[in-house]
């Protein structure tokens, strides 16, 4: 069992390969709680994996353990995802992952609070978030509130459903 120690920090884009690891790792083991296989298999090659840009973003940021490991990752933008659409004062929570022997372990919740004092900082007053099923237990603990169902259009006609979600910081 890892240690429990870990610090956030900004990520770059140096992180590439641990961050697409860590993904992989954790939506192939978080999701099957809330997603069929079937469901599952042409979802997550489209999203475990690490995007260039937020990591180079600024406001995107890991937790990495004593030993080095990446054991979390998350961030926003306020750019809606897929977009270049920005609405003042809105941003929008993106990519978060937690190694599955990290979860509970406060991983998430210090990268959410490090989002949350950045993006203050930067005039931001409310967060979206488009959820996974399975993480809006998670996201409704720090305060998240269920806006709606949504089916997210991953590409070649394949979507997600998941959760739309928002709350005021």
């Amino acid at each position: 069992m890892p240690q429990r120690n870990f610090a956030a920090r900004t990520a770059t884009p140096a992180d590439f390969a641990a961050v697409d690891s860590l993904l992989r790792t954790s939506y192939t083991v978080l999701l099957a709680s809330a997603y069929e296989q079937a469901v599952l298999e042409p979802i997550l090659p489209l999203i475990a994996r690490a995007n260039p840009t937020l990591l180079a973003s600024g406001t995107y940021y890991v937790a990495e353990s004593t030993d080095g490991s990446i054991v979390g990752c998350g961030g926003w933008t306020p750019q809606r995802p897929g977009t270049d659409i920005s609405e003042p004062g809105i941003a929008h929570i993106r990519h978060f992952g937690t190694h599955p022997d990290w979860i509970r372990c406060g991983v998430g919740r210090a990268i959410y609070d490090q989002c949350e004092v950045d993006a203050r900082n930067a005039g931001i007053t409310l967060f979206m978030c488009n959820s996974s099923l399975n993480g809006e237990v998670f996201y409704s603990a720090l305060g998240f509130e269920r806006v709606r169902l949504i089916e997210a259009p991953l590409g070649n006609g394949i979507v997600m459903t998941g959760v739309e979600m928002r709350r005021r910081i």
